[in-house]
């Protein structure tokens, strides 16, 4: 009897923890459905994903209907000719379907018929015949990323844990690089979590030295610190995750332009010239992944993952070469440089130092003694106070990339690698190329020597030399400046500035206006081609990398942009480059018409939020930064004509968030909105270079509070950064008792500290 009832006993605990796992499963799953909702428009998308990442291998694919995904025409091998004569057969069908007939119908006709509904309408099938596109298959490199998985999701998930998000957050790299840490796409996202540059810039170091974007443990910080800033703007996951894709930006706009949050009816209406399939597929993707990734087992067999690796970690104090660090260490230069996959090949061939305050990570199975202890016994004689400097030419007229290759005894491979070029279209007048170290030495001259030959070959005049001149008693304001970069690029304060042009606020400023400085010591000017110590680098457009795999949910058909061929620059392609020299990443292709550098633009904002296009009316909602001075110059005409044409007295300025109505007999409003992107991004940018996101805080606004004066004195941050946290707060109508959010930021070394 006391073994009957020891049984049951037994029989029931397991009973409950069956119910109460079901249960706790159960919850799991409704949390999940309200986070993530699978409205029943998307179910084909969702099926037409799984079945992607499920039955066909980067081997084959299929022809399906890009709008309709129930509609798959064919499974087929991956063999382009083949592809394409299948693809026009199909096309040449659904033409004839699209005539109405029905009676008489081809084997083949019949069958692609039958594989739409039975009403569909002739019209739809007419546009289907543009819309046959070929997907490649997914499922074996799921499975790759299934193992390679194995060693970030403990920390992924610690992360997503940390920031309170979403767990199912961790499966997003599933969609982005099958969690491959050296990923690299054709539109130059880069990494694990595939990060834009000017996206990543916000959170991470990005320049020649270090690329924290392919650093997959960092990146994943940046990663949850973007999909949380995605959803405090958007408020659903959803709209963040696509944002992740389309930029929060695209998303606000597609908000706004469909006048509903619901992701369903965003993907089925709107009809931005940027949300294309990708982007309209990026939440069913999501969601077909966390499917396949539950049912992996089942699916897939029983997967042996990658394993975690254990690291130990050391804050860099003081440059070094790699060489010299692994050799302390006791491993390869090869085995330090997997495990620091951020650090740029210039470190690696000795070009660079690690920089100082750069956190190296070693595996602990590789270190016979703690790192710490292993580099402290690094004599000081190997150990730095400065980066090794950099050697620099500042593009002229009449320069190509392979002729200054040539100046340089270099290749234009190495010169494009080392900025990060795409192509010779991307050369600029007064644009600042870094060169390789060995420039020098290759032929047998100095840094200094070298450059003073290529002045010497570049102008046709005898050597320059490096002069000294004063700093300018005066300055006049260009399109894209701001009192925070005129005062950084000539060593000013900004208060000082201020005080000696009786300006009250920074932010009144404006193209044409000459700005009186104050105390004009002597500095050393700019020569043409320099040796300097390390500054940031030109932001690239697209940065070298090795063979990256196939980008993920992009046809392998789409075409590919050709090359370009390399043009000799003249004046006529001198553009507004900052007075140091230095190239902003929006290097608009002087080659493209408006929109499609407009499109360049709105995808190097995509993190900001704001609306800057133009309303219906020629009306627009005024920005941070911007000023009436500004929209003269972007409209060629006269402030006065703007005040009047708005019903603005002499001195009142223009305040943010206001509406303000432009005259556009001058310029068209793609140029215009194109400007106003161009200035915003040149800001912002400049910005980044100086500082990085690393947390948000939410501040209650108090009594006596002036938000503005908060933002500037106690949290450092720009107003429309500010802005950007905050969308929907009406700065004019602060009420005590509501919530402000401000990012927190941290202070990028200064040029020669920990660069």
């Amino acid at each position: 009897m006391p073994e009957l009832r020891r049984k049951l006993k037994n029989q029931l605990v397991l009973i409950i923890s069956v119910l109460l796992l079901f249960c706790v499963s159960a919850a799991a799953t409704a949390q999940q459905s309200a986070l993530f909702p699978r409205p029943p428009e998307l179910e084909p998308a969702i099926g037409f994903w799984t079945r992607v990442y499920t039955e066909v291998d980067t081997e084959s694919g299929f022809l399906h209907d890009a709008g309709n995904l129930a509609v798959i025409y064919q499974r087929i091998d991956y063999d382009r000719p083949e592809i394409e004569r299948q693809r026009t057969r199909i096309q040449d069908a659904l033409k004839v379907l699209g005539t109405g007939k029905r009676t008489g119908l081809t084997s083949l006709e019949q069958d692609i018929l039958d594989k739409w509904p039975t009403n569909v309408s002739n019209a739809t099938l007419t546009e289907a015949a543009n819309n046959v596109r070929f997907q490649l298959g997914q499922s074996d490199r799921f499975v790759e990323g299934l193992i390679r998985s194995g060693a970030y999701r403990d920390h992924i998930n610690s992360v997503v844990r940390d920031k309170d998000l979403p767990i199912e957050l961790g499966a997003l790299p599933h969609v982005e690089s099958s969690f491959h840490p050296g990923a690299y796409s054709s539109v130059a996202a880069a990494g694990m979590w595939q990060f834009m540059r000017a996206t990543g810039q916000r959170f991470m170091r990005i320049d020649h030295i270090v690329d924290e974007r392919m650093d997959p443990y960092t990146a994943t910080y940046a990663a949850m610190s973007l999909l949380e800033y995605n959803y405090r703007i958007l408020g659903t996951w959803p709209l963040a995750l696509t944002a992740y894709n389309h930029g929060t930006g695209g998303m606000s706009r597609a908000v706004r332009e469909t006048g509903t949050n619901r992701i369903e009816e965003i993907i089925a209406n709107y009809k931005g010239p940027a949300f294309g399939f990708a982007s309209r597929n990026f939440y069913p993707q999501f969601l077909a992944v966390l499917d396949v990734e539950r049912q992996a087992q089942t699916l897939f067999g029983v997967l042996q993952l990658d394993p975690h690796p254990e690291y130990e970690e050391f804050e860099m104090d003081s440059y070094m070469e790699a060489q010299t660090l692994a050799d302390a260490l006791g491993i390869t230069l090869e085995h330090l440089k997997f495990d620091n996959p951020a650090l740029r090949p210039v470190v690696w061939d000795g070009s660079k130092r690690i920089p100082q305050g750069y956190v190296v990570k070693v595996q602990k199975s590789q270190l016979r003694a703690p790192l710490r202890t292993l580099i402290s016994q690094i004599p000081n004689d190997h150990r730095f106070p400065i980066q090794t400097p950099d050697l620099a030419y500042v593009v002229q007229s009449g320069d190509s990339l392979s002729a200054i290759a040539r100046r340089f005894s270099t290749s234009v491979a190495q010169i494009a690698s080392l900025n990060q070029l795409a192509n010779a279209h991307r050369l600029q007048i007064g644009q600042r190329l870094l060169l390789p170290q060995d420039s020098a030495a290759a032929s047998g001259q100095t840094s200094a020597q070298i450059a003073a030959t290529a002045t010497n070959q570049a102008r046709g005049t005898a050597a320059a030399q490096s002069q000294s001149s004063t700093r300018p008693t005066s300055y006049t304001v260009r399109s894209g400046d701001t009192l925070s970069s005129i005062t950084r690029r000539f060593n000013l304060e900004e208060r000082a500035v201020l005080q000696a042009n009786n300006i009250d606020h920074p932010d009144l400023i404006y193209p044409g206006q000459i700005l009186t400085f104050p105390n004009s010591n002597t500095v050393t000017s700019q020569p043409v081609v320099y040796v300097t110590p390390e500054e940031p680098a030109p932001t690239p457009v697209v940065a070298a990398a090795p063979a990256p795999p196939a980008p993920v949910a992009l046809s392998i058909l789409e075409e590919l942009v050709p090359p370009v061929e390399e043009r000799v620059l003249t004046d006529a392609d001198a553009g507004e480059v900052p007075i140091d020299g230095q190239e902003f990443a929006i290097a608009l292709d002087p080659s493209q018409n408006v929109e499609a550098n407009s499109a360049q633009a709105i995808a190097d904002l995509a993190a900001d939020p704001s609306d800057y296009s133009v309303a219906a009316n020629n009306s627009i909602e005024i920005q941070a930064s911007e000023t009436l001075g500004h929209y003269a110059d972007w409209l060629r005409v006269d402030t006065i004509d703007l005040r009047r044409l708005n019903r603005l007295s002499a001195n009142q300025p223009v305040v943010f968030g206001n509406r303000l109505t432009l005259d556009f007999s001058n310029v068209s409003v793609a140029e215009f909105e194109l400007k106003r992107r161009e200035f915003h991004l040149r800001e912002q940018q400049d910005f980044f270079r100086n500082y990085r996101i690393q947390d948000v805080a939410q501040h209650t606004v108090a009594a006596n509070d002036n938000i503005a004066r908060l933002a500037r004195s106690r949290y450092s941050v720009p107003m429309w950064l500010l802005r950007q946290y905050n969308p929907e707060l009406n700065f004019r109508q602060v009420q005590i008792g509501q919530k402000v959010v401000f990012p927190v930021l941290e202070a990028v070394a200064a040029p020669g500290g920990s660069s």
